[in-house]
This record gives structure tokens, C-alpha cells and sequence, in this order.
């Protein structure tokens, strides 16, 4: 099938090779039937077409003959066995244009799949229905004209996802490119804050790297957008950027120490382990006085030993929290500290029975 359906070869042979090339030289030999100008836009994932046409052919275009301005966005992509992928075509009806008669439209196109914008190619093709078939888009089409729109500006890619977790010291990156027509500059901005660019402006073409800065994050999935402005004020692409901030490994082993002793014993010990991804520190806080501890601070994967003072124990038993945090405040957890103390030496010779013999 070749424009659209004017020509249309059913079936294959040893001939249907000759019969397309033959098809394609007709195609190319015809004049067009319809005049375009167009430019194109894409901001993020969606492509605006602007265009003009002047209908050349003696046929009124309209809805009665399904007549239609079409966009279509592929990319230079090898995929499965050919090396155009498409990812994204629209339509907008020419509702009534008579021969000779020149009219506007505007299509959107949503984009899909897409792995590097500076390799996708925009095309719009004018075409309409000059037979009926089996449903009112399945008739042989008659395409009056197809024409290449350049990018004037292009911007990729089109969106950028990072991941960060909370003990990362080392922030991811991404880099921005823009290419264009020689002696354009360009401009950007980020509307978050947690987003850094490289650079704000510069000549085309250009580039400018982003990364993220830790302190400005939550723990979860936040977005920001970037947008990049030709210098002329023409021209403006979008970037969807989505940083997905999770928690590192952090947990503290054990969860509970127990201590049962008295007055005369030695003074009992146990060791606490932060552990989990590295790049983290701790900061641990009793919640009792009497609690003692080796460090309050350190390195994940460092231990450190909690003991008791004596002096400050009451008879009996007593419980306390070790509250252990991570550097940054992200995350925490507790250690539950329980004595008995068995101070009972004194009651018990107090109250013990003295006989005097005369």
C-alpha cells in the first residue's frame, strides 16, 4: 500500500517486489495535492503539530469523506525487525475545504516508548477516503501530501527518574542535552528545590547535568519539572523529573538486654549493633540516667557496650529505652534495657533474729 491507499497491491509473488518499486516511482512522480507548512513542539511526552493546508486537489475536503491532517512520531529505534519505532500518532479532521481553499489545524500526539527524543522523526500527512470498505476508516485513502517537520529545538531526554536512599553520600546524575540551529542559546529552570542544574543557560548546542540534593528530600516519590526555553521565546520543552527516595537497611541488634545482679557482682555489660547499608552513621539516647553507655555516636556496623551505674539503681526491677537513630533522622530503633537488682543484703540482716545468753 502506498499514499495511503492509492495504490494497493493485495497478495505477494515473484512479481510484488517490481509492483511496489513501480508504485513508489508513481508516488514520487506525482505532484503533491496539498500544500503543508507545519512546526512542531514536544513538551515532555506530548507533540504539538502547527499546520497549514492548502487543499491543490479538485476533491472538498470533509467529514463526509473522513478527510483527515494526521501526525505521526517515530524514532530511529531498532526494534523487532526494523529500525523505525513509532511512538505516538494523532489525527484532527478537516471538517470542510474546498479546492484551493487553505485552513489550520492542530494535533496533539501523546508519546510512548520513547528512548532518545533527539532521535525522533515528526511527520504529517494529509489524506481522505475516496472509496468505501468494510467501516468508515477501512476505505482505500487517497494521501494528498506527507511532509517531514524539523525540530528546530530539541531537548532530551524527555523525562529522567533517580533513585536515592537515605544513606547514599554520592547523589545520582543526569544530563541534559540540547540541540538545535546553530547560534541559538537556551535556558532553564527547575521548579523544586530539591533538583540542582548544572548550568542555567548556554549556547546550542549544549548540555547541563542535574543531580538532587538529600537534605531537600521526603522519604518517598516527589516530582519536579524542568523546562528549557530557546532564547527567541519560541520554543519550550518540559522535562518530568521523579526522584524516588527510600530508606536505607538501618536495624539494631539486640532488641532487648536483661542484667540480674547486686551489690558485691560484677557490674554487667552487654554489646549493641547498629548494622545496615553503609555510608550511614547512629546516635543513641538513654532514657534514664543510670543507663551507661560506651558511645552515644559511630559508624554503622560498629557496636558499642551499654553497662549500668549501680549507684543510681533502685532495689528491685527498673526498665529503659535506648532510642537508636540513624545520622540523617530518618529512621530509629529501640533497645529495651531491664535490671533487676537484687539490693536485699542489708533488709535482710536487719530484720534477723539476735539471741543473748546471760
Amino acid at each position: 500500500m502506498v499514499d495511503s491507499g492509492r495504490l494497493l497491491e493485495l497478495g505477494a509473488d515473484g512479481t510484488t517486489l517490481g509492483i511496489y518499486r513501480g508504485m513508489i516511482n508513481d508516488s514520487q512522480a506525482r505532484a503533491p495535492q496539498a500544500g503543508i507548512t507545519a512546526s512542531v513542539v514536544r513538551v515532555g511526552n506530548t507533540v504539538t503539530f502547527t499546520t497549514t493546508v492548502k487543499n491543490n486537489s479538485p476533491v472538498t475536503l470533509s467529514t463526509a469523506n473522513n478527510a483527515a491532517v494526521h501526525g505521526i512520531v517515530y524514532e530511529d529505534y531498532r526494534q523487532s525487525k526494523s529500525n523505525f519505532a513509532g511512538r505516538g500518532s494523532a489525527r484532527t479532521v478537516i471538517s470542510s475545504l474546498a479546492p484551493g481553499a487553505t485552513g489550520n489545524y492542530t494535533i496533539n500526539v501523546s508519546l510512548t516508548g520513547v528512548v532518545n527524543a533527539a532521535n525522533l522523526n515528526y511527520i504529517v500527512v494529509v489524506d481522505y477516503r475516496t472509496a468505501t470498505g468494510l467501516n468508515v476508516d477501512a476505505g482505500v485513502y487517497d494521501q494528498l501530501n506527507a511532509i517531514r517537520v524539523e525540530m528546530p529545538f530539541v531537548v532530551s531526554p524527555g523525562s529522567i527518574d533517580l533513585n536515592v536512599k537515605t544513606a547514599d553520600v554520592t547523589m545520582p546524575t543526569a544530563q541534559v542535552d540540547i540541540t538545535g540551529i546553530a547560534g541559538q542559546t537556551w535556558t532553564a529552570s527547575v521548579d523544586q528545590e530539591f533538583v540542582n542544574l548544572s548550568q542555567t543557560s548556554g549556547n546550542v548546542p549544549g548540555s547541563f547535568t542535574i543531580t538532587v540534593d538529600k537534605s531537600k528530600l521526603s522519604v518517598g516519590t516527589q516530582s519536579a519539572l524542568i523546562t528549557v526555553n530557546d532564547g527567541a521565546g519560541l520554543y519550550e520543552s518540559i522535562i518530568p523529573v521523579t526522584v524516588n527516595f527510600t530508606l536505607s537497611k538501618f536495624e539494631v541488634i539486640p532488641s532487648s538486654i536483661t542484667f540480674n545482679f547486686g551489690p558485691g557482682d560484677p557490674t554487667p555489660t552487654a554489646a549493641v549493633l547498629p548494622r545496615g547499608d553503609a555510608g550511614q552513621t547512629w546516635v543513641a539516647t538513654p532514657d534514664k540516667d543510670w543507663v551507661v553507655l560506651s558511645a552515644t555516636t559511630g559508624n554503622i556496623g560498629k557496636s558499642f557496650i551499654v553497662s549500668v551505674n549501680p549507684a543510681k539503681l533502685s532495689p528491685g526491677y527498673q526498665e529503659s529505652i535506648i532510642t537508636i537513630s540513624d545520622g540523617g533522622g530518618y529512621q530509629s530503633k529501640q533497645v529495651k534495657v531491664k535490671v533487676t537488682y537484687n539490693d536485699v543484703a542489708a533488709d535482710f540482716f536487719q530484720f534477723l533474729p539476735v539471741t543473748v545468753k546471760p
